[in-house]
């Protein structure tokens, strides 16, 4: 008779497998990982805002302060022509802008900068040529030594500002969304939120 061959214990074999299902059920669907808390679901939401300062760029408007916040819903994005993501979101903005453009309530600021919110150099030239590119027809504003861009960060405790960056406000310089980056679908969710917004605000007149 021959010897008989040792047997293999079976339970590495159930480790194994059960392991091996845990990583299906979590690549595949089963379990997924809870979205990034953006737009109303950002933690900012809910805080006020209470230094808003804005310059004209590229038209003759006048100087924006946190008084012409009150009463109105206002999306505020922050971008630069020399970022690449802000170029993606940049036509949907145009498009945005101008769906919401008539609505009674509504503002929109778009808020240029360099690499550097604190350097100009060039700006303006850069800005133009950007718009005239994407056809968008709305004026633009600067950020004198970004002093918006600090407030905000400091009033919604952010620890990482990126271009783009997309605010919007209720009456009362309140936060109702906060976008930081872009992601594709960003603005669906945008338009949703400002339309949720306008809506409120005319029940609140």
């Amino acid at each position: 008779m021959p010897p008989e061959r040792p047997r293999w214990p079976i339970w590495p074999w159930l480790l194994l497998m059960g392991a091996l299902a845990v990583v299906l059920v979590v690549r595949f669907g089963g379990v997924t990982p809870p979205p990034e808390p953006r737009g109303e679901r950002d933690p900012a939401v809910g805080r006020k805002l209470t230094y808003f300062r804005l310059e004209p760029l590229t038209d003759d408007s006048r100087q924006v302060t946190e008084a012409d916040l009150e009463g109105k819903v206002t999306l505020v994005n922050f971008w630069g022509p020399w970022c690449g993501p802000c170029a993606m979101e940049f036509p949907h903005l145009v498009e945005l802008e101008e769906h919401f453009r008539s609505r009674k309530g509504f503002q929109f600021f778009s808020v240029p900068s360099n690499q550097d919110p604190r350097d100009e150099t060039g700006l303006r030239e850069s800005v133009e040529q950007f718009l005239k590119q994407h056809q968008a027809s709305f004026a633009t504003y600067r950020d004198p030594q970004a002093e918006t861009i600090i407030a905000l960060t400091k009033a919604v405790e952010l620890d990482n500002f990126a271009f783009p960056a997309t605010l919007l406000l209720g009456p009362g310089s309140v936060v109702r969304g906060l976008w930081i980056g872009y992601v594709p679908g960003d603005e669906t969710l945008m338009r949703q939120a400002v339309e949720k917004s306008l809506v409120e605000l005319q029940r609140g007149m």
